[in-house]
């Protein structure tokens, strides 16, 4: 087998890998002496099947003739007869695990052959291995180094059908990823034949960790993002109006600023969600935000004024609703709590019935100051922020899968942690994200201000 070299055209895909050019010619030496062991190993097994075919024949031509010279002979070729122990053939077998794994990380690093053209290379010995050991059960029982994700990928997109049986044969340990085992697995580190030991220290002197344990760590960590963007997706149902709207037709619902709804669908720009009163409608999507948010950035939402003791117009009565500022803090509303009341569900439903014929009132961010991307940002509007800001195919595949709340809760050392080369840079661009969300959030606040004060002078 010919060596592999780190193709210098594909820098800019190595380094979407976290692989830099220094960790890539290392693994690359890694694969090279997992696959001279490999060759060394089916060697050996060639000369036991010959010397085992030699004996054979001169048990059937034994001749009367120089017996003790023959005996030397046999014993010779005995020896060489004998096949390996059994740990021998496992320590091949983990090789070849081993291996899957490198091919996958280096898969936009060689080239000539490449990592696809490799794997059918790898399935030829060991085809040949499992025959030798009578069938999958000695490789299936090989646990560590467990399979990390790409490496799983990678067989599942390339591997021939029948390579693809032989593959399934071997069971979980050979078909399922670290993660999916659901069990502890040992970690490995490869020891060759040769005597050859990996380059143990970058160049600053730090250590070098084991290129595949390093992967199944990347892997849980990316694992661990996706499963909190799928408990979130599937929790954070619950949603608090920032805004009044009032439904222009049947399909659409009217509510309140500060009503809390249940998000049923959230396709789209149009929302289908249930009030309290199990009405379902559609809301738009921008005047929603998270409950768990609203919360901590809200304290009274509704109130209305106290019927005049003298007053007998339907218009004294009416209550009125008051949306309060989302920055107003606690202490500012408190003499103003004293004159208020909390609105009740009853007058919630009324409102909500009442107002189906009025034009909808919605409070839009002003064109400047508008950010395009935000707390209630899908995982798809991630993905193309990300994008636009010139990130790698890398960060947006690690990335891509949270929504704008997830990807602003990640600080620094998690973005460092799973994106060495740029999640510093993602962190920055967050930053400023934020502060243009603030400045946007100003805005708005200063909006509502004024447009109370022009409801003010016309009343």
């Amino acid at each position: 087998m010919a060596l592999f070299f780190v193709c210098s055209e594909n820098g800019a895909s190595a380094e979407s890998n976290h692989i830099s050019l220094l960790n890539a010619e290392r693994e690359v030496e890694i694969l090279n002496h997992c696959f001279s062991d490999m060759e060394r190993f089916m060697m050996r097994l060639q000369q036991t099947a010959e010397a085992q075919s030699v004996l054979n024949q001169r048990k059937k031509k034994r001749s009367t003739k120089n017996k003790k010279k023959e005996a030397q002979d046999d014993d010779l070729l005995t020896l060489k007869a004998f096949p390996p122990p059994e740990k021998e053939f496992v320590n091949i077998f983990q090789k070849m695990k081993y291996t899957f794994s490198l091919l996958d990380r280096l898969k936009s690093s060689i080239a000539q052959p490449d990592s696809p053209q490799l794997l059918h290379h790898v399935f030829v010995p060991l085809r040949l291995l499992v025959k030798t050991t009578g069938g999958p059960e000695l490789a299936a029982s090989v646990l560590s180094p467990a399979m990390t994700s790409g490496a799983v990928l990678l067989l599942q997109e390339h591997l021939t059908e029948e390579e693809k049986q032989l593959w399934a044969s071997l069971g979980t340990n050979w078909t399922s990823s670290c993660s999916h085992l659901g069990i502890s697995v040992p970690p490995y580190s490869p020891v060759f034949l040769d005597g050859w030991q990996p380059q143990a220290y970058d160049t600053d002197g730090k250590p070098l960790e084991d290129p595949i344990e390093s992967q199944h760590k990347q892997d849980a960590y990316k694992e661990s993002l996706q499963k909190q963007a799928q408990q979130t997706a599937e929790g954070e149902r619950l949603y608090c109006c920032s805004y009044d709207f009032v439904a222009r037709n049947s399909s659409e619902l009217s509510v309140l600023q500060g009503e809390t709804l249940e998000v049923v669908e959230s396709s789209k720009r149009w929302w289908k969600c249930r009030n309290r009163f199990d009405q379902i409608g559609f809301v738009p999507f921008n005047i929603l935000e998270p409950l768990s948010a609203a919360v901590s950035t809200r304290t009274k939402y509704f109130s209305y004024t106290p019927t005049s003791p003298g007053g007998t117009s339907p218009t004294a009565t009416s209550p009125t609703v008051r949306p309060q500022s989302m920055g107003l803090p606690l202490t500012a509303m408190q003499d103003e709590e004293s004159r208020v009341l909390l609105i009740n569900d009853e007058l919630l439903q009324r409102l909500a019935q009442r107002r189906d014929s009025v034009r909808p009132l919605v409070v839009p961010r002003a064109a400047e100051t508008s950010a395009p991307l935000n707390y209630h940002s899908a995982a798809a509007e991630v993905k193309a922020w990300l994008t636009a800001k010139g990130f790698s195919q890398q960060t947006i595949q690690s990335l891509g899968v949270l929504n704008g709340a997830q990807l602003f809760s990640l600080n620094k050392e998690e973005l460092r942690t799973v994106l060495p080369k740029e999640g510093a840079r993602v962190y920055s661009q967050i930053m400023v994200q934020k502060a243009l969300l603030e400045d946007v959030h100003k805005a708005s606040e200063l909006e509502k201000v004024m447009e109370k004060q022009k409801q003010k002078i016309s009343e």
